[in-house]
């Protein structure tokens, strides 16, 4: 491997300025130099080119002891991203300014991922009446961000390849915890220097890892498996291959197996057996929804999954030194009352007696559109620092 391949990627000052901004906006030229590090005649410069470009606007002035100081900030709709997020049976649909803030939102019923053309065709034409809904002109869009569970490849790609010959637009293809994570960073406008984990929970569980402002890949884009962490060494096998996976264990469609089959916990959740399912995500919620309301035999399953998924967070933690874990995705969305608690109770002795650490687990504002959010931020962020 070449020493380029290991090196970490250097910020250049555009990145650094437009992080800088987005993350405690508004700010003067002197502050940016401060935070970022960099040279006031660099910042200027910097400045001054993203001014011609409509990316950063003035907006007002800052007393000071001399001479006022003008304030920086991002100008909301000069640039705007697709984010499309294709779950198992809703396909969500977001148009993002370059601030985070959602311009139009849409969900429609999920189209068969088996029948590409039909796929590309639907997803086309619900972009379409998003750009309608929204009343903002498609010459201002840089591209579309497209999210899938697990991998970012074959029926992914395929749309993706489909989606820009069609609209002339990049196309990028990411999965949904990495794309969440790129979210949360930039919605919450967290700074680049805060390391974090945004642990997503939708038909599966994920992890999207952001370190120095930039969402860890890995070779094949596989990064964050986390619902393959082993939390028990003979466990039962999963569908990966291995066994005793975090998912296997205590995934949500673990969960809701094991509601289905306690007649007490199904009944709690309101679910029936006999009927037809309508999804993991609908049915996991109805289990946090019970559990929420006082059921016992709901709550019990959660605390249940809630331990090994507390386990495995503390192995990301220690792994990779940080401090913060952003609970995002449906799942958490419906369940967060369970498994912030859990994982702070795991943590919290470690890191009182060994780590000297003060964990936050938070969730996400966007947490049930997580994704759709991430995959238009991923298009916004790629643009915003390539230049």
């Amino acid at each position: 491997m070449s020493d380029a391949a290991v090196r970490p990627r250097r910020r250049g000052a555009r990145e650094r300025v437009l992080d800088a901004i987005r993350a405690a906006e508004p700010l003067s030229r002197v502050e940016l130099a401060t935070i970022t590090g960099l040279t006031e005649a660099a910042v200027s410069m910097t400045v001054r080119r993203l001014l011609d470009e409509g990316i950063v606007v003035e907006s007002g002035l800052a007393p000071t002891a001399g001479k006022p100081r003008r304030l920086l900030r991002l100008d909301p709709a000069a640039r705007i991203a697709v984010g499309v997020y294709l779950d198992e049976d809703t396909t969500t649909y977001v148009l993002t300014g370059q601030t985070g803030g959602v311009l139009s939102r849409l969900a429609r019923p999920a189209p068969d991922p088996a029948d590409p053309e039909t796929l590309s065709r639907q997803v086309l034409a619900d972009v379409e009446l998003l750009f309608t809904g929204a009343g903002v002109e498609r010459e201002r869009c840089l591209g579309v961000g497209v999210v899938w569970p697990g991998p970012p490849g074959g029926t992914a790609q395929d749309l993706g390849t489909r989606l820009s010959a069609a609209t002339g637009w990049p196309v990028l293809v990411e999965n949904d915890a990495t794309a969440a994570a790129v979210g949360e960073y930039w919605v919450a406008r967290v700074g680049p220097e805060q390391g974090f984990a945004a642990l997503y929970m939708g038909s599966g569980i994920g992890a999207g890892i952001v370190l120095e402002g930039r969402a860890m890949r890995g070779g094949r884009g596989n990064a964050g498996e986390f619902g393959h962490v082993c939390v028990q060494v003979d466990g039962p096998q999963c569908q990966c291959g291995s066994r005793g996976c975090l998912e296997a264990l205590a995934g949500p469609r673990t969960v809701v197996a094991a509601a289905l089959a306690d007649p007490v916990a199904a009944a709690e959740a309101g679910l029936d057996p006999g009927e037809p399912r309508r999804s993991v995500v609908a049915d996991f919620a109805a289990v946090a929804r019970a559990a929420r309301a006082g059921a016992p035999r709901c709550r019990a399953l959660l605390e249940d999954s809630a331990r090994y998924v507390a386990a495995a967070a503390e192995s990301v933690l220690n792994l990779l030194d940080i401090d913060l874990v952003v609970l995002t995705g449906p799942g958490f969305a419906a369940a967060s009352f369970v498994y912030g608690p859990a994982i702070m109770r795991r943590v919290a002795v470690a890191d009182r007696l060994t780590w000297q650490r003060s964990v936050t687990v938070t969730v996400s504002l966007a947490a049930a559109t997580a994704s759709a959010t991430g995959a238009a931020a991923l298009v916004l962020q790629s643009h915003l620092s390539s230049r």
